[in-house]
């Protein structure tokens, strides 16, 4: 009886950790990406300053 009580608060638990999960792995994926064009800039930067000195 006791287990059925917390069946509401187990559920909503687990929505939220789905939510906040889902959240932050976006948010890793979207820092993640602006690392790696940040990365891409500096090498194609890099780059052109080389060509540039020849």
């Amino acid at each position: 009886m006791i287990a059925i009580s917390f069946f509401p608060y187990l559920s909503i638990i687990l929505y939220l950790g789905l939510i906040f999960g889902s959240i932050y792995m976006v948010f890793k994926w979207v820092n993640k990406f602006i690392s790696l064009k940040q990365e891409q800039n500096d090498l194609l930067r890099d780059i052109v300053k080389k060509m540039d000195a020849k």
